[in-house]
């Protein structure tokens, strides 16, 4: 199995290792690329992203990295963008993950993935208590933040479900779900064609998620319509970093792609699942 990933965050943002632990990882375990993606810097400062102060400092670092890991590893400076995202400018990396970790209503603004009590919390106050309501304002503000952005990779598109996993909080199999799933990905595919869905394992990991993001028949949606993909596993430890991938892998042939995408300093390359 080829071995890449795009989606790595470091002691920058709200990684749990450095970025050289996370390149001697990947190292050792035959990675032909690496990644990284630090959380953007927002204008409601929090805790799990990176500061503006930091930014210039994590970029230096990384393409000094990329120069010492020359002969072994092919190393890329991205960034993962939020919706409110604040003090970067896009083109300063290699390439954009576009996001959506926040949502904002009547001034306020609740994670969607930091604690299934603060889901609830923000559902129930702001949304009536209708997870219907609050997955189309998730959906659409993703959409409309991809087709605005410089966007190569759309993250973890249903984050939203990274709690459904062992006393569910809402119906995923809920039609007005599904509809708002699968205009999202028909709006971005319509202003973006060209961009990639990541095939995320970063929830298999940390809450026991049997399948990675996204589900399957949005992941079956994005085929049928053309989509791209590309598998990361969205790690913030070096012993995440390619956590379940070949589960990931077996998963995204059952939806019917037979090619993976990677990142290179070269530009995206197009890998056969079962190739060599």
């Amino acid at each position: 199995m080829l071995k890449s990933n795009c989606h790595t965050h470091t002691t920058y943002c709200d990684g749990k290792n450095t970025a050289r632990e996370m390149v001697e990882a990947a190292v050792a375990k035959g990675f032909v690329s690496l990644g990284f993606s630090g959380h953007s810097p927002m204008k409601d400062k929090n805790s799990w992203t990176m500061s503006p102060d930091d930014v210039d400092s994590y970029k230096a670092e990384i393409a000094a990295l990329k120069e010492e890991y020359r002969d072994k590893i092919d190393i890329l400076c991205g960034i993962e963008l939020d919706a409110d995202y604040d003090g970067v400018d896009p083109e300063d990396f290699d390439y954009v993950i576009s996001s959506v970790h926040q949502l904002k209503k009547e001034g306020r603004a609740f994670d969607v993935d930091h604690t299934a009590a603060i889901l609830q919390n923000m559902v129930d106050g702001l949304y009536g208590g209708s997870f219907t309501k609050m997955s189309r304002c998730y959906f659409d503000l993703l959409a409309d933040f991809v087709a605005g952005t410089k966007t190569d990779v759309v993250g973890h598109l249903d984050l939203i479900t990274k709690f459904n996993v062992d006393t569910p909080l809402f119906d995923e199999g809920d039609p007005e779900y599904r509809r708002a799933a699968t205009d999202c990905v028909d709006r971005i595919l319509a202003a973006r064609p060209d961009v990639l869905f990541e095939v995320n394992t970063g929830a298999m990991y940390r809450v026991g998620k049997k399948v990675p993001y996204p589900a399957e028949f949005i992941l079956r949606h994005i085929y049928e319509k053309g989509g791209k993909i590309t598998l990361t596993s969205d790690s913030h430890r070096t012993e995440a970093i390619d956590f379940g991938f070949k589960e990931a892998t077996d998963f995204i042939k059952k939806c019917g792609f037979e090619e993976i995408y990677y990142l290179t300093s070269q530009g995206r390359k197009k890998h056969i699942i079962d190739g060599e």
